[in-house]
């Protein structure tokens, strides 16, 4: 914190929304940081706040492909592949080096969503997400799960109900709690809510402590890969044996998405 933005470079506008949700429009980079000092770095389930010192800021959503890169700013790199947006930090100590730190989005389903007030992007860019998935408890998930018929697997794929559990984390926290990804949401019970829960928090806890699961697109800030691709029990292994029980593991389609599960384990 505390490092001031001497340099803003907009490689794809398209990428911004503004103040009012439009893509359309002038784009100040003023709006993006600069000549503002960062008074606060957050996460709100799967999107990064930024606050500047002018009360304004930036809501970072990541989408499936894209990714926060952190380099040297004192060396004037080219712009690598599908970099859309850079910024140039300058650190609070001197001592230390300056940083470019840049927004890299190869399907740009991601984007920087402006707001002009902490309580704007309260109102209008993070009302609609439900509580967060690394604290929740269990009689919260199951009161959230209990109004929807839909399939578990994709009630926890929505962000409205809980915020922060992406496609691999959800197959792997419903194979660790045995609950099939087709049971609908309002038939699972407290015991197995609060199993569940125990489950997400300790899945997303591992994997937050070994960087992730690089597939494709993923690496961490430094462009170092996550490990937690290696501790996959039953994402992207259908068709192999569970690791428990031996079992063939299947691969279904639920909301669009794959979902690999066990039928013995979490029949």
């Amino acid at each position: 914190m505390g490092g001031r933005i001497r340099r803003v470079v907009v490689h794809r506008r398209d990428v911004v929304r503004d103040r009012s949700n439009r893509r359309e429009g002038r784009l100040f980079t003023g709006h993006l940081g600069r000549s503002h000092v960062v008074d606060s770095v957050d996460r709100r389930g799967k999107q990064l706040v930024v606050e500047f010192s002018n009360g304004g800021g930036m809501v970072v959503r990541l989408g499936m492909s894209g990714r926060i890169t952190l380099g040297d700013g004192s060396k004037r790199n080219p712009a690598t592949a599908h970099q859309h947006l850079a910024w140039m930090i300058e650190p609070s100590r001197p001592s230390q080096s300056p940083i470019r730190m840049s927004f890299i989005d190869p399907r740009r389903f991601g984007g920087v969503y402006l707001f002009s007030s902490i309580e704007d992007c309260r109102e209008r860019l993070l009302a609609g997400l439900g509580p967060e998935a690394t604290s929740i408890q269990g009689i919260h998930l199951g009161e959230r799960l209990g109004r929807t018929r839909r399939a578990v697997k994709a009630a926890l794929l929505d962000q409205s109900v809980l915020a922060g559990v992406g496609n691999i984390y959800a197959d792997e926290a419903l194979h660790r709690a045995g609950v099939h990804p087709e049971r609908s949401g309002r038939s699972i019970s407290l015991v197995e809510a609060k199993r569940l829960a125990a489950a997400i928090r300790l899945t997303l806890k591992r994997a937050i402590q070994v960087g992730g699961s690089t597939l494709r697109d993923h690496v961490l800030p430094d462009g170092s890969p996550g490990g937690f691709v290696g501790e996959h029990e039953v994402y992207g292994r259908g068709g192999e044996p569970c690791l428990s029980c031996g079992r063939q593991l299947e691969v279904i389609q639920i909301a669009s998405r794959s979902s690999t599960f066990c039928p013995t384990c979490q029949g």
